[in-house]
This record gives C-alpha cells, sequence and structure tokens, in this order.
C-alpha cells in the first residue's frame, strides 16, 4: 500500500503570500526598464525612450509591442557582442520604427 504525504505550506509572520495583489521585489516603471535595459546613455536615446513611454501611457502603442521589442535588442546585443559590449539600444530603436510602420502606428 502506497501511503501519499502532503504538507502544506501556510505563510507565517515571516513570510509573505504570493498572489496577483503581492507585488514581489521591487518593480521598475517602463522608463527605469527601457533606460537601464537598453544602457541608453545619449540624450537622443534618452527622448526616444520619453517618446516611447508617452505612447504608450496614451494607450496608442501596446506595451506588448514594446516589451517583445526590448527583449529582442536585448538579446540581439549579446548575440551580436563577440568583441565589445553592444548597447541595446542600437537595435531597439530601430527594430521598434520598423514595426510600428509595419503595423500602421505613429510614434
Amino acid at each position: 500500500m502506497v501511503a501519499l504525504l502532503c504538507f502544506c505550506i501556510l505563510p507565517t509572520n515571516g513570510q509573505q503570500s504570493i498572489g496577483p495583489d503581492t507585488q514581489q521585489g521591487r518593480q521598475l516603471s517602463l522608463k527605469q526598464q527601457l533606460t537601464l535595459g537598453l544602457k541608453a546613455v545619449t540624450p537622443s536615446d534618452k527622448e526616444f525612450i520619453d517618446l516611447v513611454v508617452l505612447r504608450v501611457e496614451q494607450g496608442k502603442l501596446p506595451r506588448s509591442l514594446v516589451d517583445s521589442t526590448f527583449l529582442w535588442a536585448r538579446q540581439r546585443a549579446d548575440a551580436k557582442s563577440y568583441s565589445r559590449s553592444l548597447r541595446p539600444m542600437v537595435y531597439f530603436k530601430p527594430g521598434l520604427i520598423a514595426r510600428t510602420k509595419k503595423l500602421h502606428i505613429e510614434l
């Protein structure tokens, strides 16, 4: 006969429950995510990020499009940087512009 044991772990005072309403760790704003994750350092980079954030807040640019382009740019920068560190921003800006034009979304 096989006996199954089930242990239920309930949160105590020292533990936090994990749920949709519970924030785990520090959450970054979209502007912080893009600036830090894309290594945006030039005024032109920061100006473009400000425009992207504004369009997302206005509902004119889907956040999912920005997030997927962000991840693509980071992966591409990692894959292309054999001898030097490339900034993902050099891929993000033209990539997002091309995708928005294809979808007829104005930046």
